[in-house]
């Protein structure tokens, strides 16, 4: 069975995490999987860095006292996994009618999330971890990094979610968007709400075949063209017909670079207030 999985941490997006997600579950009848890596830093984390100094190794209780001190870390860390689990789990189900499985690891984050996942998975990740959003990032590092490695379509939220109606999909000519377009033609959950097919530059009737391909596909197709900077277009649009939910991809060295390579993207994940979905 395609399932949706929910990356659960206890950052600021949480909440708004598991909404998305169970939505995406409801809408697309796909199991709805939460997945929790523990990759805290135990108590001897720095251990190796100074295990050099001479007579270190030789303090034999405090050494001990580290290890008892990790072992504790390590069982917090686990009830607190447990009691975060149940209560999205409980949320869920009391307003989706939802029950989701758990995956529940432990290590680094995108190690244990890499080889649990599956290539037709949807997952929804919070645009900050529990660590940049001490920061005040825009987009956590790990999220970046998430993207960039997964081999399935990833949506992005913030602290807020909103049961998209309609998306922007932003196309240029070029393989790799053709490719994508395939994808989004095929996506379960995309099918279900209106398109609004935008293109930036000076050749609006490359619009004519993708926007005849999604209306034969069964997509309600809205056809924007536009001039000027892509990025600024794009959000400008989206916030103009208030659209719920922008889609990108990993586009070719055109106007729109390679996914986290270029401006483009990048601007459009720190200025963009609605979740972003990443097809693959």
């Amino acid at each position: 069975m395609n399932r949706v999985i929910a990356c659960i941490d206890s950052s600021p997006c949480i909440n708004a995490l598991a909404e998305a997600a169970a939505w995406i579950a409801h809408k697309t009848q796909r199991e709805l999987v939460l997945l929790q890596v523990l990759d805290y830093y135990p108590a001897s984390y720095h251990l190796g860095e100074i295990s050099g100094v001479i007579g270190f190794e030789s303090n034999a209780m405090l050494l001990k006292e580290l290890a008892e001190l990790e072992q504790k870390q390590s069982e917090l860390a686990l009830d607190y996994s447990n009691n975060l689990l149940t209560h999205i789990s409980e949320m869920i189900q009391e307003k989706y009618g939802i029950t989701p499985s758990h995956i529940q690891e432990k290590g680094d984050f995108l190690e244990q999330s890499f080889s649990a996942l599956r290539d037709n998975d949807f997952v929804v990740i919070g645009r900050v971890g529990e660590r940049s959003a001490e920061k005040n990032k825009s987009i956590g590092s790990n999220v970046e990094n998430f993207i960039r490695g997964a081999k399935c379509t990833v949506l992005t939220v913030g602290e807020t979610f909103k049961p998209p109606t309609r998306f922007i999909f932003a196309y240029e000519y070029s393989p790799t968007c053709k490719d994508m377009l395939q994808r989004v033609a095929k996506s379960d959950l995309l099918r279900q709400l209106q398109c609004h097919l935008l293109y930036v530059g000076d050749n609006p009737e490359i619009l004519n075949q993708p926007s005849l391909f999604l209306r034969e596909a069964g997509f309600d197709v809205v056809v924007e063209y536009r001039y000027g900077d892509v990025a600024e277009n794009i959000l400008d649009y989206q916030q103009q017909h208030q659209i719920q939910l922008i889609v990108l991809g990993a586009f070719s060295h055109s106007k729109i670079h390679q996914f986290f390579l270029g401006s483009v993207t990048t601007s459009i994940f720190r200025n963009a207030t609605v979740p972003l979905l990443v097809v693959k």
